[in-house]
């Protein structure tokens, strides 16, 4: 779609998918670092999908980059990549159970 005279395409679905992953960094920034990682995952995923089922292919608007394949693997190695970084983030870097590799507790 687009608005006549302008040049301006409607990107349409790319709005969706980044303003979730914009919630998911403000979430990130002032709630939790998990939750937020999770909807940054979710985000890039729904993309993927948006980006696989939508026909013709410009009807994903700016999502719509390369080919089909290559958007849809990109997106859903972002979304796995986000899941497994937020879910694996050190949330205590100061506990005083948790000892660095090859230390043992002298009591």
């Amino acid at each position: 779609m687009q608005w006549r005279g302008s040049g301006f395409v409607v990107l349409s679905w790319w709005y969706l998918v980044a303003g979730l992953a914009a919630i998911g960094v403000l979430v990130m920034g002032f709630l939790d670092v998990r939750w937020g990682g999770r909807l940054v995952a979710l985000a890039f995923l729904i993309g993927a999908v948006i980006r696989l089922v939508a026909r013709p292919s410009r009807r994903a608007g700016g999502l719509n980059v390369r080919s089909r394949a290559f958007d849809v693997l990109v997106l859903v190695l972002f979304g796995i990549g986000a899941l497994v970084a937020s879910a694996t983030v050190n949330l205590n870097p100061d506990d005083p159970g948790r000892l660095p590799p090859g230390r043992t507790a002298s009591r």
